[in-house]
């Protein structure tokens, strides 16, 4: 957005920028007006995506040189005269690929990353354009469509035609375009469009009552410090750790606006929730109170939470010399799916000393050799410490080692095994449910200053090391990471996997001093995962056929040849049914792990249930009658809830109830209830494999 003359010139990042937020729009037009000053900002993170999405697209422009057809690249940056006549005359000459095509039509103006050459008649004559826009993003999202509907409008303005597809190319399709009808998005493109034009010209009041509450898109927004500053100087309630859009909403709209007001919140609340229980406020009305605390305090405080059955610190195993502390450095740009790029871990040497490992991964090649040495390293160890267990903090973890072993297709029976046995350990969980602290958020480096955790690499430096190292995986260059990089990241992950032993020791003393003090806090109970001979069997007839359907397939997909490639989908359609199986049962047993509070965020799942009366059913087999909040959830009639199929539940959405219907007695009155699993059956796959 910027002003020449009288005349405000707006571009689809204005109009990408006003879906996502209406306070930057406001602030762009402060700066237009020269009310304000631009922010100056360096982010190497920005520069590298930037860097990212060049190369995609030079990428894309010598595929289609390669297929035959010759581009024309429009000079210069921006929107000019120059760059718009040149344009003007590459489409009047026909030329079949225009890159950076500088596009032009009253006060709105952009440069399509690519325009080509279809033969449907125009003003230009008998072939007209559409748009291509590359991006990294593999998924496409609003910000993509408005931004190619711009464009397409734009371009239907020059040529006289509108374009009846615009398209976007993504990493990891061998620049196979995806296809979307302009048509289609057309009228929310409209809406958009009118939204931002009616508040820049002062007509509405879009952005009357804006105000920059954090949002995803922040993470790339020049104005973010000046947003931070103005929330911290208004005390504003999106600093309160775990609070959501609603609860703010719902507070405002009782006079609650700041962090402080909300700690001196009189409890029990006064007034019912629209959404949501009042337990859920209550808990972040204590969390705003200790933050405020910890403010005046000039220090991080924390206090202990109710003991709770089953969560919180009696989620602490008993301490093993076996102990393995775990934490992954992905990146999500890498080829398609990513790359976990380093497997770090530490754990107790021969003698008793930490001793850390950083085992390093460039390409698909050595992701699986280092993920196959991690699993084989932890069977081993198993052996001589059969109550060893892997502590991490966020699920991250075990959720990049299902990825893995989905994706290579091996170890597939220790891993089951280890999260059958609940060797995972997730501090993040045992931390939420065991303190609250004056922190805004529950990450674990705002977290140490109170186990007193001093990181060797500094926070401050990692940053631009790590932006520069996904980028040169990003672009398949890892010889091009500089050794300092791959050792300064090291030092990082090393500083994780430290500061998790230190937050589990810390979490363990916390233990001990409530048990000094009375408490009772039992350890969870010992499991081990045990693989039946006829599964073993099975397994081993299936990895015989892999391998003979994946001799000299390379992991990485880029490359396979057609016929590899269907070698190594039907390989792994194998044993797709056991794998899906699997799947559906992990994430079934952790919702049941999971507590009702956290069960009211989770859409398989139905939380805060207030038992209302028992209405039916035998002595036997009683009905029991609950009702429930409003929530986002996907449960419906005939749901199943709990281990078994004990209970079976009926929803009733306009009255908010539900019905239990149970086989026993004994079952117990619940807060909460989830979907229970459907597994998929098996094909004869393998009978066809076989035939090969």
């Amino acid at each position: 957005m910027h002003k020449m003359g009288d005349k405000l010139n707006l571009s689809a990042g204005d109009l990408v920028g006003h879906l996502n937020c209406r306070y930057l729009t406001e602030l762009d037009l402060a700066v237009a007006h020269g009310r304000l000053a631009k922010p100056r900002v360096w982010d190497p993170l920005l520069e590298t995506l930037a860097e990212r999405g060049a190369l995609h697209e030079r990428g894309y422009i010598e595929h289609l040189e390669k297929s035959g057809l010759k581009a024309t690249t429009i000079d210069g940056v921006g929107i000019d005269a120059s760059a718009v006549a040149a344009t003007t005359g590459a489409m009047a000459r026909g030329d079949p690929v225009i890159v950076q095509a500088a596009l032009q039509g009253g006060c709105w103006s952009g440069r399509a990353d690519v325009l080509l050459r279809v033969e449907r008649p125009s003003s230009l004559g008998a072939w007209s354009y559409e748009v291509t826009d590359t991006k990294l993003a593999r998924e496409t999202k609003g910000n993509t469509v408005l931004q190619i509907s711009l464009y397409s409008d734009l371009l239907r303005e020059m040529q006289g035609r509108e374009p009846e597809a615009a398209f976007v190319v993504t990493p990891g399709t061998n620049y196979s375009p995806e296809h979307y009808r302009v048509s289609d998005y057309a009228a929310y493109y409209r809406h958009v469009r009118a939204s931002l034009e009616s508040a820049i010209s002062g007509i509405g009041s879009v952005t009357a009552t804006a105000y920059p509450e954090p949002i995803e898109h922040c993470e790339i927004c020049r104005w973010r410090q000046y947003c931070d500053e103005k929330r911290r100087a208004d005390d504003h309630l999106s600093l309160v750790a775990g609070i959501s859009k609603s609860q703010i909403n719902e507070l405002e709209r009782h006079d609650v606006s700041t962090t402080a007001s909300l700690a001196a919140l009189p409890l029990p609340l006064q007034w019912r929730p629209d959404r949501g229980s009042a337990r859920s406020f209550e808990k972040i009305r204590e969390q705003a109170r200790i933050q405020v605390a910890g403010r005046n305090a000039g220090k991080v405080l924390y206090e202990t939470l109710p003991l709770v059955v089953e969560f919180g610190l009696s989620r602490l195993p008993t301490p093993s010399p076996g102990d393995i502390f775990f934490d992954f450095e992905g990146d999500p740009f890498v080829g398609e799916g990513g790359l976990e790029f380093l497997f770090g871990y530490v754990f107790a040497d021969e003698d008793g000393s930490d001793k850390y490992v950083g085992d390093w991964a460039s390409n698909r090649q050595e992701e699986r050799k280092a993920f196959e040495r991690f699993v084989d390293f932890v069977t081993e160890r198993l052996k001589k410490h059969p109550d060893l267990h892997i502590y991490h903090f966020a699920p991250y973890e075990p959720a990049a080692m299902k990825r893995l072993m989905g994706r290579y297709a091996t170890r597939e029976t220790q891993v089951d095994g280890l999260l059958r046995a609940e060797i995972f350990v997730d501090l993040f969980s045992v931390v939420r449910h065991a303190i609250r602290a004056s922190v805004e958020s529950y990450s674990i480096k705002k977290l140490e200053p109170l186990y007193a955790f001093t990181r060797t690499v500094p926070l401050e430096e990692v940053g631009a090391t790590m932006a520069r190292v996904q980028a040169r995986l990003e672009m398949a260059d890892a010889a091009g990471v500089p050794e300092e990089d791959r050792t300064a990241i090291r030092g990082y992950n090393q500083d994780d996997c430290a500061s998790t032993k230190a937050l589990r020791d810390w979490l363990e003393k916390i233990r001990a001093d409530l048990i000094a003090g009375g408490a009772t806090i039992d350890r969870p109970t010992p499991s081990e995962a045990e693989i039946g001979a006829e599964l073993d069997d099975r397994q081993k007839k299936i990895a015989a056929l892999i391998a003979r359907l994946t001799a000299g397939v390379p992991d990485d997909v880029a490359g396979r040849s057609a016929e590899q490639q269907g070698r190594w989908l039907l390989a792994h359609m194998l044993d797709w049914h056991a794998r899906e199986k699997k799947s559906v049962w992990w994430e079934y047993f952790r919702l049941r792990d999971l507590s009702a509070e956290d069960l009211l965020h989770e859409r398989d799942a139905l939380a805060d249930l207030v038992f209302l009366e028992e209405c039916g059913g035998t002595a036997k087999a009683p009905v029991h009658r609950y009702h429930f909040v409003p929530q986002d959830t996907d449960i419906r009639a005939g749901t199943n809830s709990g281990a078994s199929a004990a209970t079976s539940w009926v929803a009733s959405w306009p009255s908010r109830s539900m019905i239990a219907r149970s086989t026993s007695r004994n079952v117990p009155i619940q807060r909460a209830c989830i979907q229970r699993p459907f597994s998929p059956t098996a094909s004869s796959t393998r009978r066809f494999s076989r035939t090969l």
